[in-house]
């Protein structure tokens, strides 16, 4: 049986936050916030005690998981959900936006004196015409 190396498996290319709208980012951010509460809240569960909470400490420590689910989601990365929502969330053209890696300066410099220099030429080919 052949094993394909981790080299052979596809990059995923990293999106770039600041080109992607601030409406898919709140729901993608908002999604990740109710996943890690959700997380906290069975890791809770999962503890064994002599003594079952009270209301208001069930209360007061679903207040405090929630609190923590926000500032983890609100992390450059989070927990790296997010950007797997925004891949599936964003419609194909502004994925492709916050996807694409960007020019080198030099490069696009050569292409901004290039459409420059074509702008010029078609307004003395339109002055002789």
């Amino acid at each position: 049986m052949k094993t394909k190396s981790l080299n052979a498996l596809p990059i995923q290319k990293k999106i770039n936050m600041e080109k992607v709208p601030k409406q898919y980012k709140q729901v993608a951010q908002g999604m990740e916030t109710q996943f890690i509460n959700h997380m906290l809240g069975e890791m809770r569960k999962s503890i064994q005690k002599s003594k079952p909470d009270s209301s208001a400490e069930s209360y007061y420590n679903s207040l405090q998981d929630y609190e923590r689910s926000k500032i983890m989601a609100e992390t450059k990365d989070g927990i790296g959900l997010k950007e797997m929502i925004l891949k599936d969330l964003l419609p194909p053209h502004l994925l492709n936006q916050a996807t694409a890696t960007p020019k080198p300066k030099q490069e696009q410099l050569k292409q901004y004196k290039n459409t420059q220099g074509q702008v010029a030429i078609n307004k003395t080919q339109g002055d002789h015409e």
